[in-house]
């Protein structure tokens, strides 16, 4: 494949003062975080980057209202406070979302008691709120959302978080660090974990695009390998005890059904739901329920989609959404710390451990704290590594900093994940702009911000690329080519599903998989055998989505530990 080579030798070149084992978004956090503090990094992922869990939440940078009846307030100001920086650092990418929590007769929450919720939530916020909560009457939240169910309606509150694209916060974050340095590979898979005098101090890797073996060395690894943790953890100590216990949460992509977001009640089992609009389409989730099925291929089922429709069908009477109108599905799993009782009560509190053989393992958490958790990890990096350069620098290599780590403060929350505008004249970035359709240029810049500029130059360089990859997409030609250039995607579903959002449209892209591979070959170098297995995965990572449809029907059940 064009470039792995290159990619590879960087991992084998020399020894780094850290491996990060997982290319979520505590992972990324922790290689940014790690590079800005001048520290040489490599990350690898067995999948792409965000492939797990990363890309499979409800798109929200939140405090978590839900919390605060179980008594987390700790967790929900930290959240606040997170979501307030991740909105300076990365405005493009997340962004202010009003929500509307419509109140019924029968709920087990009355308005006062929601009321009182908000005021707490908006309390907590410490001055970073994005506006002051609202509780409206059943005629206001009807002119809201004139689609919500009329009988029993008592009242509504209007409150303000944040919406985010999950996938590209966290490829954001593994952009910059590679701009930083560190070596970051999709599609390595951790075999072994190395270890000299008994000190972990590297990992045996498989490149599951080549078949290719290597060894990265490393004077610290983390393991930030999200519901896997465990499986890593056992790596290290095969008698390592349980210390999660994941749980699975299923999405459908819907055609939009209600204007406003909405967070609401479930009936049948009085869990909190997202209704929430994601483009031209809404997003419904979160189910929660028992894993029974390998991570890496996780599905919705048939009882969990039934579940959402006819939540949706009972809020929006006026929608008639069933299985037939689904356009597509994803489930992850939550890294949730082992709980007795129901889930719904669990804590998404963190905990960082370090094992006996020196492995950091970053437990539990949830996205919007991302941040907080690296930074807590990689200030662990620094006094793990300063004891194991006391082991002659492991693996019998000397410290790639010969044993001085540097000890500067945590930047990330001061330093933006916008990408720097590449050098480009200003008369030839003003040709540019005249020349580039208004819509299409507002849309690039909405999503890619300064990234957008690589993309107008390959326009400028290939005028053909600004033609749409099918009648059905606005996405053109040459965010294709930028996400293989530029935003190592190294597979047709990581363009489709999460450099874009193709794979969930109506189409899923289907009609533009002649003119996508063409570019594969074109401007990447893939042959034509390549190419047809990654169109065969592709398709297999659709029929994933609408799996359920095959499935037999069964009565949705809680998780327990």
């Amino acid at each position: 494949m064009m470039g792995r080579d290159t990619l590879l030798s960087r991992f084998t070149s020399k020894r780094f003062d850290l491996l990060v084992i997982g290319g979520g978004i505590v992972g990324a956090g922790i290689a940014r975080d790690a590079t800005m503090r001048g520290l040489s990094v490599a990350l690898i992922d067995q999948g792409d980057f965000a492939s797990g869990t990363s890309s499979k939440t409800s798109k929200l940078i939140h405090g978590g209202l839900r919390y605060l009846e179980h008594g987390h307030l700790r967790l929900v100001f930290e959240s606040l406070r997170e979501r307030h920086t991740l909105r300076a650092i990365a405005p493009g990418l997340v962004h202010p979302i009003s929500l509307l929590l419509p109140i019924y007769r029968g709920d087990r929450r009355a308005p006062w008691t929601i009321h009182v919720g908000l005021w707490l939530y908006d309390l907590l916020a410490a001055g970073r709120n994005i506006r002051p909560h609202r509780m409206v009457s059943a005629q206001k939240a009807l002119r809201l959302e004139p689609a919500l169910r009329v009988d029993g309606l008592r009242a509504a509150g209007l409150y303000a978080d944040c919406q985010m694209d999950d996938a590209r916060l966290c490829l954001a974050n593994i952009l910059q660090a590679v701009s930083l340095g560190a070596a970051c590979g999709n599609y390595l898979r951790l075999r072994t974990l190395l270890k000299s005098n008994d000190r972990v101090c590297g990992g045996a890797i498989e490149d599951l695009l080549t078949g290719r073996t290597l060894e990265i060395q490393a004077q610290v690894v983390v393991n930030a390998t999200g519901p896997w943790a465990d499986a890593v953890r056992r790596l290290s100590h095969t008698k390592a005890s349980r210390k999660l216990a994941p749980t699975k949460g299923i999405h459908l992509v819907l055609p939009r059904v209600a204007q406003e977001a909405l967070f609401v009640q479930g009936r049948a089992d009085r869990r909190k739901l997202f209704l929430l609009p994601w483009g031209d389409y809404s997003l419904v989730g979160t189910t929660d329920t028992a894993v029974d099925q390998p991570l890496e291929a996780l599905t919705a089922g048939a009882d969990e989609v039934g579940y959402l429709l006819e939540e949706v069908n009972r809020l929006l009477p006026g929608s008639h959404v069933g299985e037939k109108d689904v356009i597509a599905t994803f489930a992850g799993a939550r890294p949730l710390l082992a709980f007795s009782g129901p889930s719904t009560s669990a804590s998404r509190d963190h905990q960082i451990e370090v094992d006996r053989s020196g492995l950091i393992s970053v437990l539990g958490g949830k996205f919007t704290t991302y941040r907080g958790m690296a930074r807590q990890a990689v200030d662990l990096v620094f006094a793990q590594g300063r004891r194991s350069s006391h082991h002659q620098g492991g693996c019998g290599v000397p410290g790639a900093m010969g044993g001085r780590w540097k000890t500067d403060r945590c930047l990330t929350d001061e330093v933006s994940l916008v990408e720097t505008i590449p050098p480009v004249s200003l008369a030839r970035w003003e040709d540019l702009m005249r020349t580039i359709d208004p819509d299409l240029l507002a849309r690039l810049l909405v999503r890619y911000g300064a990234g957008a500029v690589r993309i107008l130059q390959l326009i400028d360089h290939e005028p053909t690329l600004v033609h749409p990859i099918c009648p059905h997409h606005e996405c053109s030609e040459a965010e294709i080519v930028h996400a293989f250039s530029q935003e190592l995607a190294c597979t047709v579903t990581d363009v489709l599903a999460r450099r874009t959002q193709v794979a969930f449209s109506p189409c899923q892209g289907l009609d533009a998989l002649s003119t996508i591979t063409g570019l594969f070959r074109r401007y990447g170098g893939w042959s034509s055998e390549q190419m047809a297995q990654q169109v065969a995965q592709y398709h297999q990572f659709l029929d994933g989505g609408l799996a359920f449809r095959r499935a037999p029907s069964a009565i949705p059940t809680v998780a327990h530990d």
